[in-house]
This record gives structure tokens, C-alpha cells and sequence, in this order.
């Protein structure tokens, strides 16, 4: 009975526990793609792309003509009491009681270049007095005629041309259209200088998450060879050929390498967690990084990385446009205090009738021409202070972009220094490792001839693990420096092509 529920146990079990350690390979294009497309890092600055994006796309729409109904009394009612000033400084009070309803319809026509806008603008009004009123009227001689009405009711039809026109005074329409224009380029070159930081961010982790599966791997390999020596050492002393210190120190190596090689497995999972969440993969999945760590030395002069690097890097741009936008912003502080006019335009025809019908007859002409001026007097030097620190601004961008250029050969020498150093590593520690690896094998061959002690062979042990960590390490910093240097310079050096992100 009890065989026949572990038998169930592990069938139930079996499965699941297969299903759990099933792992994804991915290669590094492949993380690459996977970043750029689910990643949050990719979305937050897909996001700040549409967001300039769409800025254009407003301040291009504000060009355009547009349209707007304004139901102004949709109805307006009042029952209430009115005052009415009177000659000699009094009131009178009564009652009013009407119901008013209004719609006015505009079609507006920016004009870029100067700020103007034309207007075309229809209303209409229903206009019901509740009550009795004497309304003067004329005859059909045209004579003046009192008559008396019950609930008057008023129909006032308007269709006018309207032009405004801001005078002696900064364009913000053109202004704004043009700071839309530049906010999305540097937009571009921010998304374009992001992506390759994205790309970075991703190698590097990717050979962090690469390096630390490989250090597991050369850990366990450390506690095979100290198994195989505590196993060698045991049938010598079962021969009794070695002393039993011998084997004691052996047993205590082997302990070493397991804690070693549990610590650098808990330390392969929790980079491989934070890979996951880097690229936009669910943490619950498993994966595994594949890649050939092949060396191909690449010759890389420092006349052709600053010669890239100050040609391409998105960054001498994007400071450009900060310049001009902060130029652009010393304008318009300073036209804060400036002489301001408008010049208002308005021709149409204009009626207003008691009967529907005869409001669309004989209109009356309506025309208007207004001159309006703003004059500072004064603000006590405020305006002006305002300006001197938008000077500071502007200034403080353009000393930003005289460093830039200083720090951005900084970094590439740096770059360069750190890829040649990387190089020299890996041929040093390849060849390392190579004569660690004969010296091990001949000295565990030692040992077991009885030549060679048990602390002696630990010693190789942890010299061919040193050596086998220093190579990885060489090589993943050699992968990380290239990967860098192709960042900071937009130039792929071994594809020998400049980079192209979309």
C-alpha cells in the first residue's frame, strides 16, 4: 500500500517538476529584440516619442481652421426684479420676466506668419418678453406708430467677418509651432540615445546573467575535482598510504567548493531575476543565455573613435536645440513688457424682426473697426530681471555644450583605454588558463602516485578556478568594453558601420 501512494506521488509530481525547471534559451540579439518590444524601459520612451509627437500634430492642427457652437442661453430664463439707475442718481425697481435663447457659430482661420486670425461668426436669438409693453412701430407711411403688446417675441439673425490681428508684438502662433518642431527633434535624438542606452543596459546584463551561469558551472567543476580527490584520498588511506590529516583537509576543500558553488547558484538566480524584469519577461520563467564568447582582436584607433563620436552623438544635437529653445524663451520674457496692440475688424448684416420670416429680410449693415494699444508704464525692474535670468539660462545651456564635447572625448578615451586593457586580458588569462589546466592534470597525477599533498593539490585546484574566473571575467569585459565604445561613438567596429537604430 505504501509503495502504491509513492508510486502516485511521483507520478503527480514528476511532471510538474519538469514542467518547472523546463528553461528558455535566448541568445543576445534575442534579449535584445525582446527589450525593445516588452520591456518597460522601451515603452516609457515609446511613450515620450508619441507624447512630442503628438505635440506637433496639435500645433500643426492650430494652423488649420476650426469650428466651434457656442449654445450661449440653451434657454436663458429669468424671473426677477431689476434695477434701473435713474437721472439724479436714483433707482428704479421692477420686475423682469423673459426667455432668451442663443447660439453663435465661429469659423476660425489662424494665420501663422502673423499671428492674425480670421473669424467667420453667424448667431441667432429668440428673445421672449413675458407680460404687456407699448413698442413703437411705423405705419405704411413710415410714420411713427405706438402699439401695445402681449408677450413680445424677438428673432435676431447676424452673420459678420471678423479679423484680429496682434500689432508690435512677438508671433506666438509661429512661435509655438516652431518650439513644437524642435521639442520633437530633440524627442528623436533623446529616443534614439535612449535606445542605445537601453541596448547597452541589455549586453551588459546579458553577460552579467552569462557570467554568472558560467562562474556556477566553474564552481561545480571545483566540487567534482575536490570529490575526486576526497575519493582518491580515502582509497590511499583504506591502503593506508596517506594520513588521515590528509584526507581531512581534502573533506574540508570539498565543503569549501559546495558553499562556493551554493552561494554563486543563489547569485546566478537573482541576476537572472532582474534580467527577466529588465527585458520584460515574466519572473516565473526560466531562461538560460547562449553565446559564443569567440575573440577576434579589432583594431581601434582613437583618431577614428573621436572623429565618430563627435560626427554622431545625439547628445551635440539635442544641445543645439536646447540652445534655441532657451534663445526662443529669452523672446518671450522679453516680450512680456513690450508695446502690445490688436487691431479688431468686423463687417456683416445684422436684423432683428417679431415675425421669423422677416428676420432674414432687410438686413442692416453692422461694421466695426477697433485700435486697442497695451503701454508699460512701469514694474519696478521686474520684466527686466526676468530677462537677465533667461540670459543666465541661455548662457548656462551653451556652457553645457562647450563641456559636452570636452566630456564626450573624456569618455572616449577612457573607452578606448578600457577596450586595449580588455584585450591584453584576455590573451594573458586564455594562456593562463590553458597552463592551469596541464598543471592541475599533472598534479593530480602526482597525487595519486603519492608525489604530491593533499594541500599542494588544493592549491592547484583553486589556481585553475582563479584562472578559468579570470578568463571569463577578461573576455565578458572585453565583450562589455566593445559594447560600450560602440554606444558612445554610434560606429559598429566590427561590422565597421555606422549604427543605425529605427
Amino acid at each position: 500500500m505504501k509503495m502504491f501512494f509513492l508510486t502516485i506521488i511521483i507520478c503527480l509530481t514528476f511532471p510538474a517538476v519538469s514542467f518547472g525547471q523546463t528553461r528558455k534559451l535566448l541568445n543576445l540579439e534575442e534579449s535584445i529584440t525582446i527589450a525593445l518590444n516588452q520591456s518597460f524601459d522601451a515603452a516609457r520612451i515609446e511613450q515620450s516619442l508619441i507624447n512630442a509627437q503628438m505635440s506637433l500634430q496639435a500645433a500643426q492642427s492650430s494652423l488649420k481652421s476650426n469650428s466651434e457652437l457656442f449654445l450661449n442661453s440653451f434657454p436663458n430664463f429669468q424671473d426677477n426684479e431689476r434695477r434701473t439707475a435713474q437721472t439724479g442718481g436714483t433707482f428704479s425697481f421692477d420686475r423682469q420676466r423673459f426667455l432668451e435663447f442663443q447660439a453663435d457659430w465661429f469659423i476660425n482661420q489662424p494665420i501663422r506668419f502673423t499671428d492674425g486670425v480670421f473669424s467667420l461668426i453667424g448667431s441667432f436669438q429668440r428673445f421672449q418678453q413675458f407680460g404687456t409693453f407699448d413698442r413703437v412701430g411705423f405705419d405704411q407711411n413710415g410714420m411713427p406708430l405706438l402699439t401695445t403688446v402681449e408677450d413680445p417675441t424677438d428673432y435676431a439673425p447676424q452673420l459678420r467677418l471678423q479679423f484680429r490681428q496682434p500689432l508690435f508684438t512677438l508671433n506666438r502662433l509661429n512661435t509655438n509651432f516652431t518650439k513644437s518642431e524642435l521639442n520633437l527633434e530633440r524627442t528623436q535624438y533623446s529616443y534614439t540615445r535612449n535606445q542605445l542606452d537601453l541596448i547597452f543596459n541589455v549586453t551588459t546584463n546579458f553577460y552579467n546573467l552569462f557570467k554568472a551561469q558560467q562562474q556556477l558551472e566553474i564552481d561545480q567543476k571545483q566540487v567534482e575535482q575536490s570529490q575526486e580527490a576526497f575519493r582518491i584520498a580515502n582509497l590511499k588511506q583504506q591502503a593506508g598510504l596517506l594520513a588521515e590529516v590528509e584526507v581531512l583537509r581534502l573533506e574540508i576543500d570539498l565543503a569549501n567548493a559546495r558553499n562556493r558553488a551554493s552561494t554563486s547558484e543563489a547569485t546566478m538566480k537573482s541576476t537572472e531575476d532582474f534580467f527577466k524584469v529588465l527585458i520584460g519577461l515574466p519572473i516565473e520563467d526560466r531562461i538560460e543565455t547562449i553565446t559564443q564568447l569567440s575573440y577576434d582582436p579589432i583594431e581601434v584607433t582613437l583618431e577614428k573613435a573621436l572623429s565618430e563620436a563627435l560626427s554622431r552623438r545625439t547628445e551635440l544635437r539635442t544641445d543645439e536645440i536646447d540652445i534655441e529653445l532657451s534663445a526662443i524663451n529669452v523672446k518671450e520674457v522679453d516680450s512680456a513688457r513690450e508695446i502690445k496692440g490688436e487691431l479688431n475688424m468686423s463687417y456683416g448684416i445684422f436684423n432683428r424682426d417679431e415675425k421669423f420670416s422677416n428676420a432674414f429680410k432687410n438686413f442692416s449693415q453692422d461694421r466695426s473697426v477697433v485700435l486697442g494699444l497695451i503701454i508699460p508704464l512701469w514694474d519696478w525692474s521686474k520684466n527686466r530681471y526676468e530677462v537677465e535670468s533667461a540670459k543666465a539660462s541661455l548662457e548656462n545651456t551653451r556652457l553645457a555644450q562647450k563641456n559636452r564635447i570636452e566630456t564626450i572625448k573624456q569618455e572616449i578615451r577612457k573607452g578606448v583605454r578600457d577596450l586595449k586593457s580588455a584585450q591584453q586580458r584576455v590573451d594573458i588569462t586564455e594562456r593562463s588558463e590553458k597552463l592551469a589546466e596541464k598543471s592541475y592534470r599533472i598534479s593530480l597525477l602526482k597525487f595519486e602516485n603519492g608525489d604530491l599533498s593533499s594541500q599542494d593539490l588544493a592549491l592547484e585546484q583553486n589556481r585553475l578556478t582563479e584562472a578559468r574566473t579570470n578568463s571569463l571575467n577578461a573576455i565578458i569585459d572585453y565583450k562589455n568594453a566593445l559594447s560600450d565604445l560602440r554606444r558612445k561613438t554610434l560606429w559598429d567596429f566590427e561590422k565597421k558601420a555606422p549604427i543605425e537604430i529605427q
